[in-house]
């Protein structure tokens, strides 16, 4: 293929994505979107939750890894509740959209939890990320009991 083919190919993609990410998502996009980042944060913490009720044994690299990978993930999970998105079928509250500042105050409280429990794992002992691991949870199912549709 020659090199001008090559930069057209090229120019084709990036318009494509540009168009993308300046175009504002789709209500249902956004509701698949925030599912999937609220499932793969659960994916990580029912392991961590089974080590800190000792149902499987207490791996403190497998743990630091599923609280680094929480904490990169906490960040995103905000970013799908967009206002466009609040008539489509999900299990979100009205009350989210009706308390917004509340509710975005409480995924900045998840990032800053499970940011922290992500530092303690480097070196802290046991005790130590037990107690923020039950801090972050703790921030989790707040959030739900106020906003998630109860099933």
């Amino acid at each position: 293929m020659n090199n001008g083919i090559l930069r057209i190919l090229f120019l084709f993609v990036l318009m494509s994505v540009t168009q993308y990410v300046h175009s504002d998502p789709k209500p249902d996009d956004a509701v698949h979107y925030r599912q999937g980042i609220l499932m793969a944060l659960g994916w990580n913490v029912s392991p961590m939750g089974a080590m800190v009720k000792d149902k499987v044994p207490y791996d403190a690299e497998r743990f630091r890894f599923l609280a680094k990978r929480l904490a990169l993930l906490a960040p995103m999970a905000s970013e799908g509740f967009i206002e466009s998105s609040s008539s489509a079928e999900s299990d979100t509250r009205p009350e989210v959209w009706e308390n917004l500042e509340d509710f975005n105050q409480r995924f900045a409280e998840l990032e800053k939890v499970s940011s922290d429990l992500a530092a303690i794992t480097i070196n802290g002992e046991r005790e130590a990320v037990v107690k923020q691991f039950i801090a972050t949870v703790n921030v989790c199912k707040d959030c739900h009991d106020n906003y998630r549709v109860k099933r």
